[in-house]
């Protein structure tokens, strides 16, 4: 018994530790995901920010600086033109912006920083329509400006927006942005967000691992504590089912195994009218010495060793055919059983049988053992039914007072192997237990 809590135990322990193993893996896979997340979605928002950020400049640089000096060089006044000519080189030069382009809505270009493409008629971009009528602001990544490329570069960002003149048709200013500014200032943004994100989760994950193991700690120790519980419940029923047995053995066996005889001798001395009915009575107790000695291999079987284990299951069909129910046993040869196995499927096959006959209103049941063909050194046992199925709630009744099955599937789990109630293959239930053929041993 000890030996085989020790089992219980060491299964339940190890079952913490790949959960605690699963848990820390998927919290690392977790963190790389949201990492890599993270650096994606920073770089996709702080490239929003920095066209935004370039669309207000475009904007402020159309109110404050080329409005103005473009209105008084419409207006004809002296020295306005080449003030804003030098207003603009002196930015181009500066690198705040590679090209500029005023339009009106009909695609006439009003100003440039192309000397050359003043006064020309081009076909208008969307963008321009969209900040002339819609008063709309736009940007955008482009390889070259719509007006002409730049030589000696590529990558740009383009903005366009709305720029009124006094006494003048609303014009869209269009601007060009090297991207590099933009990816200078969406890395500088995303330097700055991403170790925040990444180390708050990294925060988390410190704080949350070491909770999860204590938890799975203590999750350990309650296993531990209810394999104990579960192995004395065992013990303490197995004393008494072995006391019940040697009570009815020595007792009320022996009695009427005696009276048995008793009338047995008396036969002779009985008047020949009489001995029918003595003859009956006769009968009647030995019927009942050995239904009697079939409950005491019930309560307590013998040794399940060797052949012993297919004996016992047969007299628990035995029981089942005086019910009414055909019962098939198909036993192979097995492999060497260690007693706490052979004992573990011989509960199994108690308690299906005993649940097949109270619950599923069954006509037919077949139970199979022997090696299983799937799992080498593995032995299996399959109890099918043609009832109605074993509902969930049956599996535990411990709060009624009952272990059952519960505890039948923490004692095969204990010895390594596997115990399951599914559907059968043409309606029913199948109860299955598969156990390692030498998970005793040693």
């Amino acid at each position: 018994m000890m030996a085989e809590n020790d089992r219980w135990v060491s299964s339940a322990e190890q079952r913490v530790r790949r959960d605690i193993v699963i848990f820390i893996l998927v919290a690392v896979v977790t963190l790389a995901a949201v990492s890599v997340g993270a650096v994606f979605g920073a770089r996709q928002v702080t490239r929003t920010e920095a066209l935004s950020d370039a669309e207000r400049t475009t904007q402020r640089l159309g109110d404050l600086v080329i409005g103005p000096l473009l209105a008084r060089s419409l207006a004809g006044v002296p020295g306005a033109r080449a003030e804003l000519d030098e207003e603009v080189a002196s930015r181009l030069r500066d690198g705040l912006f590679s090209e500029l382009t005023v339009w009106q809505a009909d695609g006439t270009v009003v100003y440039a920083s192309d000397p050359a493409l003043i006064g020309a008629v081009l076909p208008p971009p969307v963008e321009v329509l969209a900040a002339v009528e819609r008063a709309e602001t736009s940007s955008g990544l482009e390889d070259q400006p719509e007006a002409g490329p730049v030589p000696d570069e590529t990558g740009f960002v383009e903005v366009y927006v709305p720029l009124r003149l006094p006494r003048q048709p609303t014009l869209a200013f269009e601007a060009y942005y090297s991207a590099e500014r933009v990816d200078r200032q969406a890395a500088t943004l995303g330097a700055q967000v991403v170790p925040l994100a990444l180390g708050a989760l990294v925060l988390l994950q410190v704080v949350q691992i070491p909770i999860a193991v204590s938890l799975a700690r203590r999750v350990r120790r309650h296993e531990a504590n209810r394999a104990h519980l579960l192995e004395s419940a065992l013990s303490a029923s197995e004393r008494e089912r072995r006391q019940i047995a040697a009570d009815l053995h020595d007792g009320v066996v022996q009695d009427l195994a005696g009276a048995g005889y008793a009338l047995g001798a008396l036969h002779r001395d009985v008047p020949e009218h009489r001995r029918a009915v003595l003859d009956a009575v006769g009968t009647a107790v030995r019927h009942a010495v050995d239904q009697l000695r079939r409950l005491m291999v019930d309560i307590y079987p013998p040794d399940l060793t060797g052949s012993g284990l297919s004996g016992a299951i047969g007299d628990l069909a035995a029981r089942l055919r005086e019910r009414g129910i055909d019962v098939t046993v198909e036993v192979q040869p097995l492999p060497a059983l260690d007693a706490d196995t052979a004992a573990a499927l011989y509960r199994v096959a108690r308690e299906t049988m005993t649940n097949v006959e109270k619950h599923a209103q069954a006509r037919s049941v077949t139970v199979r053992l022997g090696p299983d063909p799937d799992h080498p050194g593995d032995v299996r046992l399959e109890v099918d039914d043609d009832g109605v199925g074993i509902a969930p709630e049956h599996l535990d009744r411990r709060a009624d007072g009952h272990l059952g099955l519960r505890l039948l599937i923490d004692r095969v789990d204990a010895l390594g192997g596997q115990f399951s109630i599914e559907p059968g293959p043409e309606g029913g239930s199948r109860a299955r237990a598969r156990v390692p053929a030498r998970s005793g041993v040693g």
